[in-house]
């Protein structure tokens, strides 16, 4: 991953990067099993997560809060799904709850897409902090950031 003042390339593996005006930063992984790395992104659209899930992820069952957006190597069966166009590959493009909870719970509803290349996915979560008040997020901001992924 190398920053830029005003844009940022993340290595995502099997061959995909991720290039965008914005900043990014990576953290370590919540669940290992899904993802080494997530890497938080800043744009002019707002804040988004990309992670690249490794074969054997099982998405998150529990209702994702607190920080903890989830992984998702399908769209949920529940899910209404859109598919859209990435320079990469189709992404599915779904609705998911999210909660921020302390001494009161607040509810927001992500946007995320899964983009399957190679043996991983590419996932991208336009997160939400409901306790901040930003409840939801517009999936046309998501599309257009998934136009930023590309074969390296």
């Amino acid at each position: 991953m190398s920053n830029g003042p005003s844009s940022f390339l993340v290595t995502m593996g099997d061959g995909i990067q991720l290039s965008l005006p914005g900043r990014a930063a990576s953290t370590t992984s919540l669940n290992a099993a899904c993802a080494s790395e997530v890497f938080q992104l800043k744009t002019t659209g707002g804040e988004y997560e990309v992670a690249s899930l490794l074969p054997g992820c099982t998405a998150t069952t529990a209702l994702p809060e607190n920080g903890n957006h989830g992984f998702y190597p399908a769209a949920p069966p529940t899910a209404l799904v859109d598919r859209v166009a990435t320079p990469v590959g189709d992404a599915v493009v779904f609705s998911n709850q999210y909660s921020d909870c302390s001494s009161s719970c607040y509810m927001g509803t992500d946007e995320v897409a899964l983009v399957t290349v190679g043996t991983r996915v590419v996932q991208m979560i336009a997160v939400t902090a409901p306790a901040s008040g930003t409840t939801e997020r517009d999936r046309a901001g998501l599309v257009a950031v998934l136009q930023g992924l590309r074969r390296a």
